[in-house]
């Protein structure tokens, strides 16, 4: 006991004497692996840094190296180095998994630092390692910084893959998977290790359609991993490549420098401290690097030690300071925890010589938080925004104007940023009309570049061009497709494509927005909408029949019926000359002889058929039995013919106002006869097959099902075939091309209402940051007019005129054509009667002339002298008189004449009567 005493008292004299002499001569440990010699240098230079600052205090190095990560080994070289008096243990790295330095240290009292990142410990854990601290930046405050840059407006990644490589801290990237899920529309993993053949990775990569990738990678095999991206054509303008590692100003990727080498890249680095005379932390303009501690793990490496320097430097002013003297685990230091703590203590401001990493603040659990990050453009060193934990992402230009040094300008004048230079839109389009054509050209005419091309896309990008100030060119696709997705080879093709490769940066034509091709780019605000119909062909309308009224029956029924009628008449005949009671009474004649009449002879008949088939009945009635029944069957005979014919005639007259049995998708779908079909793997098949409706679902099942093929490779094929069909074939289409062909093609016609609303888009890469500003300039055009304009200019304009004659109204209503039968047969029918009038007229003249004896032109002029007196409704029994002499001719006064033979028809009549 009394020597125990001794040996304490002794060490108080020492270290009094120590701290009374000239020089202090502090000892400080490091353990570095053989691979770190970079390190042991800097850690050297940074003690003989310090060493020439003040000297009454020296810094004595000891220094050790080991090859693998051994726990024995770091036991054993701890305890040599406590042994030895050392003040503080520097090291291991992260790379040893054992953290026996740091308990020995908590158990001895000697002060344990630590300059790159080692696992997050818990509370727990914390209570053995109370005397160890780390002077690089806290993984979770790196994750949140690397999450707020991600999230923040400058970048907005919506999807993105992570590649890293196998060794890599993942916990730096812990916020990110909170933020976003493992997922196709969120982050993508890609794992890669050192040595590995890279191109594998880029095309994993490449195959996704990935545009935008976060890369963990180390900075020695950084230009290899990079460099295996080029031939998969990652390095474009809309690519973006986003890298997580702070040494990466130390991989010489800036010899990537070149034009072809345009995809946005960005990383982070720990800011460099701003060295006096002006000692400003806005001021980042200073760029005199020291080669030797030009990695972060050195820069770290230094602000340890000089953070351990002017801790010493203040506590061994102080009373009670003495340097260590024991062994491993058979003492205790007493001024270490009072080091540590003093450490915690001190502001960047104390500190001298100042840090390498600027605002080195230690929390009281021994940890950095407070750090300031730049986001830079490693291929140029061109700083874009500063991060940091309060501020989250500043951008760089507003602490450019409050720097106190603005004149100090970057090194980088000569140097062009290409990521960020506009670049020449290339745009993806396909032929096809009225949206993108090839331009005719007048003869001893040749165009070049854009001017080969016309149409509506055309000129709206002409448009777009003028309103958000960009250049472009366009480039047709080879296979003339839109941008279908084949599940067999997970592919696109078309357009689409195009984007997904990176080979344009614009897609446009007549393309729909779909939320399948919405997977894999973006579309700009709708420049159209419109909506899906049928095109048919036009059925010619039919020659006008004048006699159409005869078609219900064909010609041998009509025969049939007036054979029937004469035979009914001769029946009638027949049986009114058998039957008694078909006899008038008995009347005396002009020889005085009695005698019967019998009415039913075939003027009579013939009457009374007629009459009864046209529903217009007859004063002639039968009175026998007989006569009855064949009437009455007649009429039964008439009625049926005479209604069939009208039911006939109103039904054929109903099918011949038709133009067709299809007016909607329904009829289309309920008839077998007339075939339909789409552009396949267009829109619109997308819109029937992916369709719930049961409506839309049968439609695509017999479209699938029709042979031949349904489907047509563009909309000038689907029209060609229903030209060329004329009625078997229709085609389902936009209703914008549907009318513009419509219009330009008389044997064309739109059948139906349009149904399935749609809308034509610009397609942009995904996250392309020039997407809102074409939305916006499409909503600028559609507000001026110009949208409106163009659609007139390229859909409405048309020289083509089409004959309307001959066509049927669609009212209703029925023109001469259709009726001018009838009249012919009223007029027919008048020009018989009245030929039929004279014939009996000249009869009746002759029978007077023959009877009178008389001259017959006597009889003539007298009858038509009557004939002619419309007013006169009293004939006299002599319309003629003669004249004295031969050659005169008169006429009588036509008053109230007599005659015997009036005389006696008067009794005739009477006798009748009675």
């Amino acid at each position: 006991m009394f020597l125990l005493k001794f040996l304490a008292l002794a060490a108080l004299v020492l270290g009094s004497a120590a701290n009374n002499g000239d020089v202090l001569v502090i000892k400080i440990g490091a353990i570095f692996f053989d691979s770190e010699m970079a390190l042991a240098e800097a850690f050297d230079a940074v003690v003989e840094e310090v060493n020439a600052l003040m000297p009454e205090l020296q810094l004595e190095t000891i220094k050790h190296y080991v090859t693998i990560d051994d726990s024995i080994v770091l036991q054993d070289l701890s305890c040599d180095m406590i042994g030895n008096g050392v003040a503080a243990i520097l090291g291991p790295s992260s790379k040893t998994t054992s953290d026996i330095v740091e308990v020995l240290c908590n158990m001895t009292g000697i002060p344990h630092l630590q300059f790159d990142w080692h696992p997050q410990q818990s509370a727990r854990e914390r209570l053995n390692h109370q005397l160890t601290i780390n002077v690089a930046p806290s993984e979770l405050i790196i994750s949140t910084a690397l999450s707020d840059i991600l999230r923040s407006k400058e970048f907005d990644w919506k999807s993105f893959t992570i590649a890293y490589e196998r060794d890599t801290h993942l916990a730096r990237l812990q916020h990110i998977f909170a933020w976003k899920q493992l997922h196709k529309t969120g982050i993508k993993l890609q794992e890669f290790q050192r040595g590995d053949d890279y191109r594998i990775l880029w095309k994993r990569i490449s195959n996704a359609r990935e545009k935008f990738v976060l890369l963990d990678c180390p900075p020695d095999i950084l230009v290899d991993v990079i460099n295996a991206s080029i031939g998969f054509n990652m390095t474009g303008s809309l690519n973006n490549l986003f890298l997580t590692d702070l040494n990466t100003h130390t991989s010489r990727i800036d010899q990537f420098y070149s034009r072809e080498f345009s995809v946005s890249v960005k990383a982070v680095r720990i800011r460099s401290y701003v060295p006096p005379p002006v000692h400003d932390e806005t001021d980042v303009f200073d760029y005199e690097v020291d080669n030797r501690f030009s990695s972060l793990s050195s820069q770290l490496v230094y602000d340890a030690v000089v953070l351990f320097y002017n801790a010493v430097l203040q506590l061994s002013q102080k009373p009670g300071f003495y340097t260590p003297q024991f062994s491993c685990g058979r003492g205790f230091w007493q001024p270490g925890p009072l080091l540590v703590q003093q450490m915690k203590e001190l502001t960047p401001k104390q500190v001298k010589p100042p840090y390498k990493t600027q605002r080195l603040q230690l929390t009281p659990d021994g940890q950095r938080e407070d750090f300031n990050l730049e986001v830079y453009n490693p291929i140029i060193d061109w700083v874009t925004h500063i991060w940091n934990k309060d501020f989250q992402l500043v951008d760089y230009e507003t602490i450019r104007e409050n720097s106190t040094q603005a004149m100090k300008q970057r090194r980088l004048e000569n140097k062009e940023d290409f990521s960020r230079k506009p670049v020449v839109y290339t745009v993806a389009t396909r032929v096809g009309k009225p949206y993108f054509s090839w331009r005719k050209e007048p003869e001893g005419v040749h165009f070049e570049g854009n001017e080969r091309f016309e149409g509506y896309a055309v000129d709206l990008i002409y448009e777009l061009a003028r309103e958000c100030k960009f250049d472009f060119v366009f480039e047709p696709v080879r296979d003339n497709k839109y941008g279908s997705y084949d599940a067999a080879t997970d592919e696109w093709d078309g357009i689409i494509r195009q984007l997904i490769d990176n080979n344009a940066q614009i897609g446009i034509c007549d393309l729909t927005i779909t939320q399948a091709r919405r997977t894999v780019v973006d579309f700009t605000v709708p420049f159209m909408q419109l909506g899906i119909s049928i095109l048919s062909y036009k059925q010619p309308p039919a020659q006008a029949d004048i006699y159409g009224f005869l078609n219900p029956y064909g010609v041998d029924v009509w025969l049939y019926v007036m054979v029937a009628m004469l035979v009914t008449a001769m029946a009638l005949i027949l049986a009114g000359r058998m039957d008694p009671c078909e006899w008038e009474a008995p009347v005396v004649n002009e020889r005085r002889e009695q005698e019967r009449e019998n009415i039913w002879h075939l003027h009579n008949t013939m009457w009374l058929v007629l009459g009864s088939i046209l529903n217009q009945g007859c004063d002639l009635l039968p009175r026998g039995l007989p006569m009855r029944l064949l009437t009455a069957f007649w009429w039964i005979f008439a009625l049926l013919i005479s209604q069939t014919y009208i039911a006939s005639l109103a039904a054929f007259i109903t099918s011949s106002k038709m133009t067709g049995n299809i007016a909607s998708l329904h009829d289309l779908i309920d008839q077998n006869k007339v075939k339909f079909g789409t552009i396949r793997g267009g829109a619109t098949s997308v819109y029937f097959s992916e369709s719930n409706d049961t409506e839309n679902r049968m439609a695509w099942n017999k479209m699938l099902s029709l042979k031949p093929d349904a489907f047509t490779k563009n909309n000038e094929e689907g029209v060609d075939r229903v030209k060329v069909s004329r009625g078997t074939y229709a085609f389902l289409m936009e209703t914008t091309n549907l009318q513009y062909h419509v219009q330009r093609n008389c044997e064309l016609t739109q059948i139906g209402e349009s149904f399935g609303e749609k809308h034509y888009g610009i397609a942009v890469p995904l996250n392309a940051h020039f997407r809102s500003n074409l939305s916006v300039g499409i909503l600028k055009l559609s507000e001026r007019g110009v949208l409106y304009n163009l659609k007139s200019k390229w859909f409405n304009n048309n020289e083509t005129t089409c004959d309307s004659g001959g066509t049927v109204n669609d009212d209703g209503q029925f023109d001469m054509d259709a009726v001018g039968g009838l009249f012919v047969v009223l007029i027919v029918g008048v020009l018989i009667s009245f030929v039929i009038g004279i014939g009996e007229f000249l009869w009746h003249v002759h029978r007077i002339a023959f009877k009178q004896r008389i001259k017959p032109m006597v009889a003539l002029k007298g009858e038509l002298n009557f004939l002619l007196r419309v007013w006169l409704n009293r004939k006299p029994l002599r319309t003629y008189r003669e004249s004295r002499d031969s050659t005169s001719t008169g006429y009588s006064s036509l008053g109230p004449l007599s005659s015997t033979a009036s005389v006696k028809k008067k009794k005739k009549s009477k006798n009748r009567s009675e």
